[in-house]
């Protein structure tokens, strides 16, 4: 289930190269009247949703900021009935009013729209990433920057099993399921260079992730899932949103 969320400034927006922190914060407030605050904010494991920040068609890139035009669009994504709830309610209660982005600008929240529900009924998903997924591999050195962060492209063999991993992991803790579901990755041959490296700011520092078109394979409740809970790792930190494009082969 997802919520988009219209902001508008009365100018065009610059906004800092490391925004999701903005954007975090903005779930922080709408969650802190709601009953489920300190469950789900205040615990440092596993967030149960998602979200990505549209800037729009045309920005510029003006030193450590980015210009955009007078509209962000922000969607907020999870598979549990409950957090969507909360979070409705507790960014209606925002609606109106002003957000801060930076010391001397901010925008206003005018619109907030449920999106239509989409069931994943086939063991096989052509997705595209809104914004950046980000995976990391257990095994490699912390401080080896391009070990440490994996993309498909890298090595699609190794990067399946860090996905194996680190999906069952966070399923594991969300549903409180048992059990490890296959899922793997499968880059369409009939797209050319599919997944592009993508580096971007992030709470002062760089993450490494990919952005592109890729097919996931497994079972309906692993794929519904990372649709609802977005792909690979910090996840309730502003990375991997996916789309659906397509739907079986």
């Amino acid at each position: 289930m997802k919520i988009n969320v219209s902001l508008v400034s009365e100018s065009a927006i610059k906004i800092n190269k490391d925004y999701r922190r903005v954007f975090i914060s903005l779930i922080k407030r709408a969650f802190s009247n709601t009953e489920i605050n300190k469950e789900i904010i205040s615990k440092k494991e596993y967030k149960p949703y998602t979200f990505s920040v549209w800037l729009g068609d045309k920005i510029e890139i003006e030193d450590k900021k980015i210009k955009t035009g007078n509209i962000i669009n922000f969607t907020f994504s999870s598979g549990d009935p409950v957090v969507i709830t909360n979070f409705y309610n507790g960014i209606l209660v925002l609606k109106g009013n002003k957000i801060p982005i930076s010391n001397d600008a901010s925008l206003t929240i005018t619109d907030i729209n449920l999106l239509p529900y989409r069931r994943i009924n086939t063991t096989k998903v052509l997705f595209k990433t809104i914004g950046v997924s980000v995976l990391n591999d257990p095994q490699a050195p912390k401080k080896d920057f391009k070990k440490w962060y994996i993309i498909p492209t890298d090595d699609l063999e190794r990067f399946n099993q860090c996905l194996i991993q680190r999906t069952n992991s966070r399923y594991q803790f969300l549903t409180g399921r048992a059990g490890v579901h296959k899922i793997e990755m499968i880059l369409p041959y009939e797209i050319d260079n599919p997944i592009k490296e993508t580096i971007v700011k992030h709470y002062e520092g760089n993450v490494r992730g990919f952005r592109g078109v890729f097919w996931l394979e497994g079972s309906l409740e692993i794929l519904q899932f990372v649709y609802d809970y977005g792909l690979g790792i910090r996840t309730g930190q502003g990375f991997g949103m996916l789309e659906i494009l397509k739907m079986g082969d």
